[in-house]
């Protein structure tokens, strides 16, 4: 095969999805410190997945495929992996637009793009991660590119990306220490061994399907906007937020998402053809879908704290706030936040579902805050696809949001409200306690599976055999004479009395606060400030 067509384009992308989907366990598994919360696997094929979805709405058109394809993965992009496959998909798609056939020496191209694409995204790129995969991968297939057949030209891809993945931990110690080589760049490596194995030939039979565990799920017998209408407009991208202001009125949920010469728009209406008459005012309509969501009882995937769809006054503030556990949603809704979206360790929310979220909140300012380290690119992208005045603040867990939150006034600047934020922030403590689940070395300290775990501020501190042992000791060492309160929230697998039990033991003058937080793989989680 010297040549790819739209059809075999959406073959060796279905298939990259299919492979990752069924080795996304494994990726899982390489996390650097041994405890149970590595989804950089089924972060990055849940965003193939998503993308492949909506690539496989498309003709076989390359451009269109491409179109679908880059945005889907933008859209469904999770966690820091999932937005950087987003975007190296994004450049991939670029690169190839306009082209009625691909050659291996486009293909080639396009991978370099991809790649240029996804460093640029990153703030501070880390060799050794998947970003250097790409790359290295990038430059073979620069040097393969005179190569005319597709499956030896990615057959050495494969083998590039295959060595480059080996020498990972040789370019981030971390991997080395922890005897594990980089999860992206694995999970790339697998898409690769997809894509080889359809070119071949072989059909890639996913093995189960990727799980969105995410968000809550809404009670669509009481939606009040039955129709799931998606156009797909011939239009300067730079008319989307007027097209938007035209048809925000007819329902909810509303998406547009501009890009190049084209408008995606998404909107739940009880008048489908409204919108579609507004629609073609701005330009042909390339692709129309509309679905009664009544009757195909589809999952909505956006959790709030509001069940009414009904607009609200425009305040000032407006808060979104990722949350990991029942207990800590109760919290975030006590302290007013307007939208609160299930997301934590291994069930990262989607950009698209940041981006519903988003959409919901009729404030003049939003402030969003991720609580997970490996959310706030997720939150930072879906902030690029609205046209809100959206402030996202890297929060790495919830209780730094929680303690951020009660310290806002209202009547404040959003500068004066952004700096109270971040001053708040910089005071906290943050602990967790956790367990290793395979045996592993930290620092030079053998963890056996099933050892209690304490970090601080991420980093590993204490290991022991008892949670509230655990706890205890490192809580001790991190109280000052500048600490006026520690909160414990405790996690659904901890009983309140334990949690009281731990209460009883911390020495200290001043006030002790136990709330339920309901947050899995997590005993505990202890803010002190």
């Amino acid at each position: 095969m010297d040549h790819i067509d739209g059809k075999t384009l959406k073959l060796l992308f279905k298939g990259g999805s299919q492979y990752l989907s069924n080795k996304s366990d494994e990726v899982n598994k390489l996390n650097v410190f041994p405890v149970p919360d590595g989804d950089t696997g089924s972060n990055m094929a849940y965003t193939l997945d998503y993308a492949v979805k909506e690539m496989e709405k498309a003709s076989d058109n390359i451009n269109d495929i491409l179109n679908n394809l880059s945005r889907g993965a933008l859209l469904g992009a999770k966690g820091n992996s999932g937005v950087i496959l987003s975007q190296i998909i994004r450049g991939f798609a670029k690169s190839l637009l306009n082209h009625d056939i691909i050659t291996t020496k486009d293909f080639a191209e396009a991978l370099n793009m991809g790649s240029s694409v996804a460093y640029k995204a990153v703030m501070k790129p880390t060799e050794g991660t998947i970003l250097t995969v790409v790359r290295d991968c990038a430059n073979e297939a620069l040097k393969l590119s005179k190569i005319k057949d597709f499956e030896v030209f990615i057959d050495g891809i494969v083998k590039a990306a295959a060595e480059s993945v080996e020498k990972t931990p040789d370019l981030l110690p971390v991997l080395k220490q922890a005897g594990v080589v980089d999860s992206g760049g694995k999970g790339f490596l697998f898409i690769l061994l997809g894509m080889l194995e359809t070119i071949k030939g072989h059909e890639v039979v996913q093995e189960y399907t990727t799980k969105d565990v995410s968000t809550n799920e809404t009670d669509l017998t009481n939606i009040n906007f039955k129709y799931c209408t998606e156009m797909l407009i011939n239009a300067n991208s730079q008319m989307s937020y007027k097209l938007k202001s035209e048809i925000e009125s007819f329902g909810d949920s509303l998406i547009v998402v501009g890009d190049d010469d084209l408008i995606k728009v998404h909107i739940h209406t009880n008048n489908p053809g409204l919108v579609l008459q507004e629609g073609l005012k701005y330009g042909d309509l390339v692709k129309v879908k509309i679905d009664n969501m009544k009757i195909q009882h589809e999952n909505v995937i956006l959790g709030t704290n509001d069940d009414s769809k009904q607009e609200l006054p425009t305040k000032k503030y407006g808060f979104l706030a990722v949350s990991p556990g029942d207990g800590i949603s109760k919290i975030f809704k006590e302290l007013g936040c307007d939208v609160i979206i299930d997301g934590g360790q291994t069930m990262n929310p989607s950009a698209l579902d940041i981006l519903n979220g988003l959409e919901k909140i009729n404030a003049e300012n939003i402030i969003v805050f991720p609580n997970n380290k490996n959310i706030i690119m997720t939150c930072e992208q879906a902030m690029t696809m609205s046209d809100k005045n959206i402030y996202v603040i890297a929060t790495e867990s919830f209780n730094q949001a929680i303690s951020a939150i009660i310290n806002v006034d209202a009547n404040m600047s959003i500068e004066d409200v952004i700096r109270s934020i971040n001053d708040t922030i910089e005071k906290i403590t943050t602990i967790e306690i956790t367990y290793s689940i395979r045996d592993s070395v930290i620092d030079g300290i053998n963890i056996k599976s099933g050892d209690i775990l304490g970090f601080v501020d991420g980093k590993f501190t204490a290991i022991g055999t008892d949670y509230n042992e655990v706890a205890l000791k490192i809580i001790s060492d991190n109280i000052s004479e500048d600490t006026t309160i520690i909160t414990v929230y405790y996690g659904k697998d901890i009983s309140e009395n334990k949690a009281k039990d731990l209460q009883n033991f911390i020495s200290f003058d001043g006030d002790i606060d136990i709330q339920y937080g309901g947050q899995p793989l997590y005993y505990y989680v202890i803010s002190i400030e």
